[in-house]
Order: structure tokens, then C-alpha cells, then sequence
């Protein structure tokens, strides 16, 4: 079939879809997004997914640890670039460089695609979302963990650095890791630096919040990122 073809039956597919979810009707969506996957593997090395740089690999070697998110092997997820889906796209996440990196189609090198075209992608179960630095400077304009999305939302900046260690005259590159979470709430974002400044966020509902977590026997200092996730999660529940 003619890609040209192809891509105008794509639009009459997506516009049904569109009307079908007025109407609830999830088999065409399920049919939309289908076409649309296939579209995407038909065009090839002509996908919009394989315009990006060469990913410029490490000129020195880490000793210790690695600058990818969890693993440091290609694994598949889901990329949403300037609105159009990609799925099961084998992926890696250098957290260092706050790049997303994927293969070119022949496999042959690496693709860092540009940041700015990626709005999120999903890796290892965890979704990440691209925020814009605001006018309070709290956070800075990259790829944010979205560990609850709601009324209130809350953010992990996953980041990791390359420290020197000397040990017997010889220099050691080392990867340390390191969360920052933030909180937006009526649309400002807050960083969260422990069980204090999460409270101090959910301040209405402090006392309520507080009981939950010790009914539910989640405490900060073992669990902070449960108890962050459970806490904001509770307080929507709240004020919703």
C-alpha cells in the first residue's frame, strides 16, 4: 500500500476515533491506534522517530556504576514525540546527560533524540514527562519521574553525577545517584526535602495526612518515595 495512501486513510481512522470517544466506543480507539502503530512501522528508516544526533558515548571508562536509569541495556517502552506514539521502542535514559537515547534502524549506532520533541516516554514502569522550568526556578526545564499524577502531582528528578575517588594514588570514576522530588500543587511546584516540607505542602490537611501514614504504618525515613507517593495520593482524596 502507498505510504501517501496509507497516511490519508490514517486521518479518516483518527477522526472516527475522535467521535468514538464521545460515544465510548474503545474497539475503534483500540482500531486508531493500531492503524497508527502500523503507520509508524511502515514508513522505516523514514519515521520522524530516527531524526536525532549521534549519541556521543563516555571518553573515559566508569569503574563504578553506570549514567543509565536502572539498567544499563536497551529496554522497550513507549515514546510520545511531538504528539505521535511510538511503542516498544528500545530505549535507554541517561539520567547524567538527561538525554533519551534509542538505536538508529539499522541498529548500528546510538540516537539521542532531541529533548525538546520528547513530551514524555515510559521505561521500567515508570513515566517520564518533560516539565519546563517555571517562573519560581524551582525546577529546571528535563525529564521528570511522574510518580502520581492528579489534582496534586508529584515528580522525581532522578540524577546522577561522576565523582573522582583516590584511593592508593589511582583515580576511580564513580557514579553516585540522587532523587530531588518536587510537588506541584495548584499549579506551583515545591521541593519536597523531607517529612516536614511534605507536610508543610499539605498543610490543610496536615493532621489527617499524618494519620494516615501511621494508620498505615509508612514511615518517611524508610520509605520516603512510598510515603510521598501515599501522602499526595490521600490528600487528593481529601479534597476532591
Amino acid at each position: 500500500m502507498p505510504k501517501r495512501f496509507f497516511y490519508i486513510l490514517l486521518i479518516c481512522i483518527a477522526s472516527k476515533h475522535v467521535a468514538a470517544q464521545n460515544a465510548g466506543d474503545t474497539t475503534l480507539r483500540e482500531n486508531a491506534l493500531q492503524a497508527i502503530n502500523t503507520y509508524y512501522r511502515n514508513l522505516g528508516e523514514e519515521s520522524p522517530l530516527y531524526n536525532g544526533s549521534e549519541y556521543i558515548e563516555y571518553a573515559y571508562t566508569l569503574q563504578e556504576g553506570h549514567p543509565f536509569f536502572q539498567v544499563a541495556e536497551f529496554m522497550s517502552g513507549n515514546i510520545n514525540l511531538e504528539g505521535m506514539i511510538f511503542r516498544d521502542v528500545p530505549m535507554l535514559y541517561d539520567i547524567i546527560k538527561d538525554q533519551l537515547i534509542i538505536q538508529d534502524f539499522q541498529k548500528v549506532y546510538k540516537i539521542n533524540l532531541p529533548a525538546e520533541r520528547v513530551q514524555q516516554f515510559s521505561l521500567l514502569g515508570h513515566l517520564f514527562v518533560r516539565l519546563i522550568r517555571d517562573s519560581s526556578e524551582q525546577i529546571k526545564t528535563g525529564f521528570y519521574d511522574q510518580l502520581y499524577g492528579g489534582k496534586t502531582s508529584l515528580f522525581a528528578k532522578r540524577e546522577k553525577k561522576i565523582l573522582e575517588k583516590y584511593s592508593n594514588i589511582q583515580i576511580s570514576k564513580v557514579v553516585i545517584s540522587e532523587n530531588i522530588y518536587y510537588i506541584k500543587k495548584e499549579g506551583v511546584y515545591r521541593t519536597i526535602r523531607n517529612k516536614s516540607s511534605l507536610l508543610s505542602v499539605l498543610k490543610n490537611k496536615k493532621k489527617e495526612v499524618q494519620q494516615y501514614l501511621k494508620t498505615n504504618d509508612i514511615k518517611f525515613k524508610k520509605e520516603p518515595e512510598r510515603a510521598m507517593i501515599m501522602a499526595v495520593r490521600y490528600y487528593d482524596q481529601l479534597t476532591n
